[in-house]
């Protein structure tokens, strides 16, 4: 394999993302149904009829469904691509490509939220968010920026960049990620 050519996400185990560990149906589908149904319901008990034939009426069953597919479709954008020189980090509306050499690998480590909370993002800044899932960029609790893709709390690689802001990702693998990403750069380095 050439150094410039990009490792597949399928191919590499290293590469693929963790499966989120909670249900998008819940958090996303539940609470947009439950939206939809309250002035239908509300007109009902009224004792009218839960549709008219104005857009108001039935615009919402039109438009917030097409709002929840798309959302859909976002969460499910989610991938991992290395190659010799960056990491490219694919998740909902967001794309980071980081160089390499711009990590601090001597400093990356896996941790699980459960039991090192001083790592979980804060507040999100431009990013996507559902209980267990968060992908884009968020505020650190060390007070530095972070670009997540988090779908497993319980396993996610922490890399410092050199710039003061992080990398969170979960790969289904997160040591033989970093243990590539380590390899790499060390050959980059030796080049």
């Amino acid at each position: 394999m050439s150094t410039t050519a990009q490792r597949s996400t399928s191919s590499n185990p290293a590469l693929q993302v963790a499966k989120p560990t909670s249900s998008l149906l819940l958090w996303l589908w539940a609470p947009m149904l439950l939206v939809m149904s309250i002035d239908p319901l509300i007109r009902l008990f009224a004792g009218k009829l839960p549709f008219t034939a104005s857009f108001n009426s039935w615009g919402g069953w039109l438009v917030l469904p097409v709002v929840a597919a798309a959302l859909t479709l976002a969460y499910r954008r989610r991938a991992l691509r290395l190659d010799a020189q960056q990491l490219t980090i694919a998740s909902t509306l967001y794309t980071r490509r980081v160089p390499l050499s711009s990590m601090r690998l001597d400093r990356a480590r896996i941790v699980n939220f459960a039991e090192n909370p001083d790592f979980k993002p804060g507040m999100k800044s431009n990013g996507f968010q559902f209980p267990g899932f968060r992908a884009g960029h968020f505020h650190m609790k060390d007070g530095g920026k972070g670009f997540c893709l988090i779908t497993d709390d319980s396993r996610v690689l922490v890399i410092p960049l050199r710039d003061g802001n992080s990398l969170l990702i979960s790969p289904q693998q997160p040591r033989v990620l970093l243990d590539e990403l380590k390899r790499l750069a060390d050959g980059s380095r030796q080049a």
